[in-house]
């Protein structure tokens, strides 16, 4: 099980870091958002399935029906052509401009060539730099994206969805009558819904706006069900009245998950994507799943010895403070990365580090 375990996790690392940044290079900017939003959908869908057919089959039978599928998929991949961007990373321009008409579905060559051109040229700008981790931690061209990404990790991951997710029906059972298979479809089904509602409109309101309205809608959504448990555990409010309020840990947690899924759960891989440029973007994103797989291990790990020494109430409370953090820091710090292209975006991100280092020069010589 161990074994299994830490091969599948291998395995939805690589996918996560790779299907990101394949989504975001053969993207165009219009619809760049809402492929990204489609990740988090299928993740939904394929807990939903478990979720609603794993209590009801045998531990075989659940585990030969994934086997089938990731059979399925990796036959699919076979036909699924590189990005254009991977193609002039290591200099074959026709091969690009192959994929690039496939992909867009075009037989202009000339427009192609034109788009091609754009690339080609951030792409050997970018490649000008080297591709290593030391490239990444210490050049201070990448300094700013560093800090964005490693704090948006924070605020995915520790605003609580993996340990909910996984003491879902203890939650559910402790503060609502719904409990048992049923408390994790429901879940399931609201999760789905929510991913489904955001690849509508993320390309129309744009991931700044929709990452301080997530923030803020799990920021609220966990200080009510930290209110609930402190009235049940702290406060200690008589049976009947708490009855009355029994709905409240469900409602606050399903508002939690609607308002998660719409930011915070795939937003930050999608900027992660946007945001480093193409010599060190596998190098980034590998070391950002790295950091939300030892975050998602500690909150997970911690939850039951925090909920069990300081209560129910604090957990949820400490979720929430990082949340309510979350939105200066995306008030402040996010780009909005709407409607531009790669080009576009690393240009502005290029244009603030030059100001950045003119100031720095002008300050090294004053003083």
């Amino acid at each position: 099980m161990c074994i299994s375990r830490f091969v599948t996790g291998i395995g939805m690392g690589i996918t996560a870091v790779v299907t990101m940044v394949y989504l975001t290079e053969i993207a165009d900017k219009d619809i760049r958002g809402s492929l990204g939003m489609l990740v988090q959908v299928m993740n939904n869908m394929g807990s939903l399935a478990v979720y609603s057919i794993g209590p009801f089959v045998s531990y075989n039978g659940l585990n030969a029906l994934l086997v089938s599928l990731s059979i399925i998929y990796a036959t699919m991949c076979l036909w699924i052509p590189e990005s254009p961007y991977y193609h002039l990373k290591d200099g074959r321009p026709a091969a690009a401009k192959k994929s690039f008409m496939f992909l867009k579905g075009t037989k202009n060559e000339k427009w192609a060539t034109e788009q091609l051109t754009a690339m080609r040229l951030h792409v050997q700008e970018s490649m000008e730099n080297k591709t290593t981790v030391k490239e990444l931690l210490t050049n201070m061209r990448y300094r700013k994206t560093l800090y964005l990404i490693a704090g948006l990790k924070v605020l995915q991951y520790m605003t609580g969805m993996c340990a909910i997710q996984a003491y879902l029906e203890i939650i559910f059972r402790q503060g609502s009558s719904l409990s048992g298979p049923y408390a994790s479809i429901v879940y399931g089904f609201v999760q789905l819904g929510a991913g489904i509602g955001a690849t509508f409109i993320i390309d129309h309101f744009g991931r700044r706006l929709l990452m301080l309205i997530s923030s803020t809608g799990v920021a609220l959504s966990l200080t009510t069900v930290g209110i609930y448990f402190y009235l049940q555990d702290a406060y200690q409010l008589n049976p009947e009245r708490l009855a009355s309020l029994s709905a409240v840990p469900l409602v606050g947690v399903l508002s939690y998950i609607i308002l998660y899924s719409i930011g915070l759960g795939n937003l930050p891989y999608l900027l992660q994507a946007e945001l480093f440029p193409i010599n060190v973007k596998t190098v980034a994103s590998s070391i950002a799943t790295m950091l939300a797989c030892i975050l998602n291990f500690v909150v997970t790990k911690s939850y039951q010895g925090i909920k069990d020494v300081f209560g129910h109430y604090t957990v949820f409370w400490a979720f929430a403070s990082i949340a309510y953090f979350g939105i200066f820091f995306i008030y402040y710090f996010v780009p909005e990365t709407k409607g531009k292209t790669l080009e576009e975006v690393q240009d502005e991100i290029n244009d603030e580090v030059v100001e950045l280092e003119e100031l720095n020069k002008e300050y090294k010589s004053g003083s």
